[in-house]
């Protein structure tokens, strides 16, 4: 019986090996849109900017949509070797600088 399991199990490997496939990543605008809106997606997007401002100005809702705050425990530190400037937390000591990919010990910027 495992012989039997094994025969399919190479042909169907064989068979999926010769099969000439087409599925590839797409390229950005390869497709159209999956959904058109009607009047177009101008009109689409004026709406949504158009119901959001209304909401915001009229409506006392419990939430807002934006960006979060930056943390208030931070500072900025220099990287010795290149002079790279880094955000971080207070308690930072040391990091990979992405500009000279070096661990480094990072000096405080006391003016940023």
């Amino acid at each position: 019986m495992t012989t039997n399991i094994d025969a399919i199990a190479r042909d169907a490997a064989k068979k999926v090996k010769n099969t000439k496939s087409d599925f590839g990543e797409l390229t950005p605008g390869a497709t159209g849109r999956r959904y058109e809106p009607e009047g177009g997606v101008t009109n689409h997007n004026e709406r949504i900017h158009r119901e959001s401002r209304h909401v915001d100005n009229h409506m006392n809702m419990p939430f807002t949509f934006s960006k979060p705050k930056r943390e208030a425990r931070a500072a900025y530190y220099k990287c010795p070797d290149c002079d790279y400037i880094h955000r971080g937390n207070v308690n930072t000591y040391g990091l990979i600088c992405p500009e000279c990919h070096k661990f480094v010990i990072l000096e405080e910027v006391q003016d940023a």
